[in-house]
């Protein structure tokens, strides 16, 4: 055995991944429902969560005593986050 196992910074990695995902997907089904009343504290959630998921991943996929199953997929998940997040920033700045 070589030691190697799954730990709350792994999960707390996923976790935060996917919230910003989810949040991202619900952003214009919740701003509807709450006449944009929600819509700037979401955004921030989702810059601020994608920025932490970014630092999660140097975490932990430099440590060497965890598996990295749980960090690989949710790295994947934090890079879809970011290409949309740069796919709307592009053309949200070029074609405005």
């Amino acid at each position: 055995m070589n030691g190697k196992s799954v730990t709350k910074k792994s999960l707390l990695f996923l976790f935060i991944s996917l919230l910003v995902t989810l949040a991202m997907f619900l952003l214009d089904p919740l701003a509807t429902a709450t006449n944009e009343a929600l819509t700037v504290p979401i955004v921030v959630f989702i810059v601020a969560g994608t920025i932490i998921s970014l630092l999660l991943a140097i975490v932990t996929l430099r440590s060497g005593k965890e598996k990295k199953l749980i960090p690989l997929v949710a790295l994947v998940i934090t890079i879809f986050n970011v290409s949309v997040i740069s796919f709307f920033l592009y053309f949200g700045a070029n074609f405005a």
